[in-house]
This record gives C-alpha cells, sequence and structure tokens, in this order.
C-alpha cells in the first residue's frame, strides 16, 4: 500500500490534473500492434494483438486506450488514472459507442484489483518521470507481477542529458512561482516569465543559446503542457543506462524502442557510427543519448527471461504487414521517393515505395511486398527487398504491424467512418484514425459529415442531411464538395469501406 508520504504526493498530482485537464491524444507508438511487430523484428514471440490484454497507466480520459480497444475489438482492456474526472470522461466515451472490452479504475494503480492480470501489453505514457521514485519503483513491480511470459511493457521517461536544458527552464520556472496561490497564476507567470526571458538577449556564452530556445518553446506551450511537464513536480530525467538497470532490479529486459528509428545511428558522422558500433547493445544505446543530446524515450521492456534473440532478422518480417508513413507519403506527392541518382538500387527502392504509397493508408503483406520489386533477395552484396524494408523501417518511413489494417483507400458506395472518429467529430476538430494517429478537421461540414458516415447513407442521402442542417449552403454546392471531403476522410485513414 502507498505510503502517507506518497498519498500525500499522489493527492497534489491528482489536485493538478483536475485543475487543468491533461491533454490526452493517441500515442501511436504505445500501441500494442505496434509494440508487437518490433517486438518480433527482434525475436520475441509478442502475444496475438487481437486477443491481447492490455493495461494503461495513467490513462487520463481514454484518449490512448479507447482506440485500441476499438480497433481490437477482442481484446480486453483496462485503464486506471488517479484523477476522477478522466475517469469519468472514458466511461461515458466507452458507454456511448457501445464497446464492452474496455473498464476504468479511478486509483493508484497499486489498488487495481489483483485479478485484473496478467497482461500482454502494459503502457505507461508520461509516468514513469512524473512520479516519485517510490512510484516508479512500484510502476516496474506491477509489471514484474502482471506482465505476461511473453508480454512487453511500454514506458515513456525524461532523459539525460538533453533533459538537462528542459531542466533548467523547470528550475527557473518552479523557483519564479513557488509563492503563486494557485495553478492558474503559476502558469500565467511562467508563460509570462518565458517570453520575457526569451528575448533577453545574446547570452554570455554561445552553448547558454539553447536555454533561450527551451524558453521559447515555453511561451507557447498550452496549459496542460506547462501544468504537466514544465512546472510538474516531480519531473526527473535518468540516464538511459540507470533505466534499464532499474529495470533489470526488476526482472524486466530493455528490449527496444517503440520508434526503431531512435535506435539507429542515421544522419551521424562516419566517425561516430564507427565508435557507437564497438560498443555493446546497451552501452550504444546510451552513448546514441549522448550524441542526439536526446530528452525522451519511449522504450520496451520484456522479462529478463522471456526467449528473445535480440539480433535483427530481416526474415521475420515476412508474417508482418508494411504501411506507408506520413513522411513517405508526403515525399512522393511532392516527387521526393527514396532512390535517387547514384543509388544501385533506385529502381526496386522506387518500386517497392510506390507500392506502399498507392496502397496508405491500407497495409501490404511483407510477403507480397518482397515478391514484388523485381530484386531478387540477398543477390550478392547489393540489398535485397527485405533489407529495403528493414532500413526503411529503421529510418520512420515504413511501419509495421501484425495485423492488415482495416481502412480502404476509396470510399464506398454508402461509406463508413471509424465509429469513434465519427463520435469525436460532434465535437471537436481533432478525431482519431484507425492508424492510431490524430487528424484534424477545421471544416465543420467535414466533421458533420465524418458523423454521417454510418455505412446507412449513400451520396445523395449525405447531401441531403449536410442541406438540411441549413449551415452549408445549397444541394449543389455541398454535392460539390462530398467526393472531395470523403477523399480526404480515405487518405487520412477514417474509412472502413
Amino acid at each position: 500500500m502507498p505510503s502517507n508520504d506518497d498519498t500525500s504526493s499522489s493527492a497534489a498530482i491528482t489536485d493538478s490534473y483536475e485543475a487543468v485537464a491533461y491533454d490526452a491524444r493517441p500515442n501511436p507508438s504505445s500501441h500494442p500492434d505496434n509494440v508487437a511487430a518490433i517486438a518480433t523484428m527482434f525475436g520475441l514471440d509478442a502475444p496475438d494483438v487481437s486477443r491481447a490484454r492490455v493495461l494503461e497507466v495513467g490513462c487520463s480520459d481514454g484518449a490512448n486506450l479507447l482506440p485500441v480497444a476499438a480497433t481490437l475489438p477482442d481484446s480486453r482492456s483496462v485503464g486506471c488514472d488517479l484523477a476522477p474526472t478522466p475517469i469519468r470522461l472514458a466511461r461515458e466515451a466507452t458507454a456511448a459507442l457501445g464497446l464492452a472490452n474496455v473498464e476504468w479504475f479511478a486509483c493508484d494503480f497499486r489498488e487495481l484489483p489483483a485479478d485484473r492480470g496478467p497482461f500482454d501489453y502494459i503502457i505507461a505514457h508520461g509516468v514513469y518521470s512524473w512520479v516519485p521514485a517510490p512510484v516508479r519503483d512500484a510502476l516496474l513491480g506491477l509489471a514484474a507481477r502482471t506482465l505476461a511470459p511473453n508480454g512487453v511493457l511500454f514506458v515513456s521517461y525524461n532523459v539525460f542529458p538533453g533533459g538537462h536544458t528542459r531542466r533548467a527552464v523547470s528550475e527557473i520556472m518552479l523557483r519564479h512561482t513557488a509563492n503563486l496561490p494557485s495553478l492558474r497564476d503559476k502558469l500565467a507567470a511562467t508563460r509570462e516569465l518565458a517570453a520575457l526571458l526569451a528575448d533577453a538577449g545574446t547570452t554570455h556564452d554561445a552553448a547558454d543559446a539553447s536555454i533561450q530556445v527551451e524558453l521559447r518553446r515555453t511561451a507557447e506551450m498550452t496549459d496542460s503542457e506547462l501544468a504537466h511537464d514544465v512546472i510538474a513536480d516531480p519531473n526527473d530525467p535518468v540516464y538511459f543506462q540507470e533505466f534499464a538497470a532499474h529495470a533489470g532490479r526488476h526482472g524486466l529486459a530493455y528490449l527496444a524502442e517503440a520508434t526503431p528509428a531512435m535506435m539507429g545511428p542515421m544522419r551521424l558522422g562516419a566517425i561516430v557510427r564507427a565508435y557507437l558500433s564497438r560498443m555493446g547493445r546497451l552501452a550504444r544505446e546510451q552513448y546514441l543519448d549522448f550524441a542526439r543530446l536526446r530528452r525522451f524515450r519511449q522504450s520496451l521492456l520484456c522479462r529478463a527471461d522471456a526467449p528473445t534473440d535480440l539480433a535483427l532478422k530481416p526474415s521475420r518480417m515476412t508474417p508482418l504487414f508494411a504501411t506507408a508513413s506520413t513522411q513517405l507519403v508526403r515525399a512522393a506527392n511532392e516527387g521526393r521517393l527514396p532512390g535517387g541518382a547514384g543509388d544501385p538500387q533506385a529502381s526496386a527502392r522506387r518500386s517497392l515505395f510506390g507500392r506502399l504509397v498507392a496502397a496508405a493508408p491500407a497495409a501490404i503483406p511483407v510477403a507480397e511486398l518482397t515478391r514484388g520489386t523485381g530484386t531478387p533477395v540477398g543477390t550478392g552484396s547489393t540489398p535485397g527487398a527485405e533489407a529495403m524494408i528493414v532500413e526503411a523501417w529503421m529510418s520512420g518511413i515504413v511501419h509495421l504491424r501484425t495485423k492488415p489494417l482495416p481502412a480502404t483507400r476509396t470510399a464506398s458506395m454508402r461509406p463508413e467512418a471509424f465509429a469513434l472518429a465519427r463520435w469525436q467529430a460532434s465535437t471537436r476538430e481533432a478525431v482519431t484514425n484507425l492508424c492510431h494517429e490524430t487528424v484534424r478537421f477545421t471544416d465543420p461540414l467535414a466533421r458533420t459529415l465524418l458523423t454521417l458516415l454510418d455505412g446507412t447513407r449513400d451520396r445523395d442521402g449525405m447531401v441531403s442531411a449536410l442541406a438540411a442542417d441549413g449551415a452549408f449552403g445549397d444541394a449543389s454546392a455541398i454535392a460539390m464538395r462530398v467526393d472531395d471531403t470523403l477523399a480526404s476522410f480515405a487518405r487520412f485513414g477514417l474509412l472502413i469501406r
């Protein structure tokens, strides 16, 4: 059970989240399907996500866990958060969507019912660095007790050395606002001082200019970012090797990063890459943080005794699915597909990426993708299709999944949109797509049209419903906009059919 000191700290954290709502959003890196694909690539036989048991600690209003439950209907999810108001909102959303595979607890995660485990996937986004040390220890202890044999824990946390810059600004603001009576007063004073100091003039030492950049960012942050990051107390970055050692004390082992591009030496100089290549895996990750002045990580942990083979083997992709990233789609639209002059595999590379872009946002089986490039796998010393996909995945321009994405490239005669996005569009600009991403629509017609896409209306029915609203002009003007808007919904991964 929590100690008295822990209880008072938990109460203070709860009060801050009740006073200023956390701007919760879906985190694609934390989705069990992304986690399972990465685990597979690093030799762990990850649990089947379609029937996964998922726990999210610090789930807020369910912005991240609700779409997991909605896209994995045969899974079972549990969310817990200290603050009661977000949990109430999560329960209301669950009831409105008719979801029966997720439940919510307004409590300290140390007080979760013991019979809810084990869990195949545990998500702790925005928790580890923002709670006292005993609670961090309890978080890893929870995973040690409840993680399934081949389960995976997702943990995000602030790290040094980049955390020193952020911490410098946080300490300035905590000192400046220490005697102010309310959180709202603290936020206003933080924003005012950050703007003032960001424009204070040339620093005595050129290296200190990075603090001014951080101050400038701080002045432009939302109340949620200021309250729950900049002046949050505690907010304790750690060195990666300290985090890995802490996990080890609980029988957990570092598996990978939830964003594979964070693990590679891309854009580092040849001398640095050679230096890193001589290191062991954990040391290399630490020195990558040094080289990149990293300030934030999203790491995956598994049981130390789980059977893994951490050597990255392209053949493990065979049962997976590949999707084009937003970055790759944008590059294609601008005529910048990878595979330019001087690339001996330019034609095959462009063919492979072109097929992914043409299918986006849907996924293509990797086995099918590797057969269609015209490049023999592993011919001589030239990288084959599998190696190209691994390289693209490690660069962040291709994503891997364990299951096909239920998104269509074109709207059907009676289009149906992701139910969660339809529900969200009735009250907000930001909605969640089938890729577990946030998509924002400022156009009221687009949001209203999205609410109508339940699969029962053809285009004439949509136009009639929009015209009856009275806010979007006559039927002929609306009809001219409907097809373009439906096409944008398909591009953004919102349509099931």
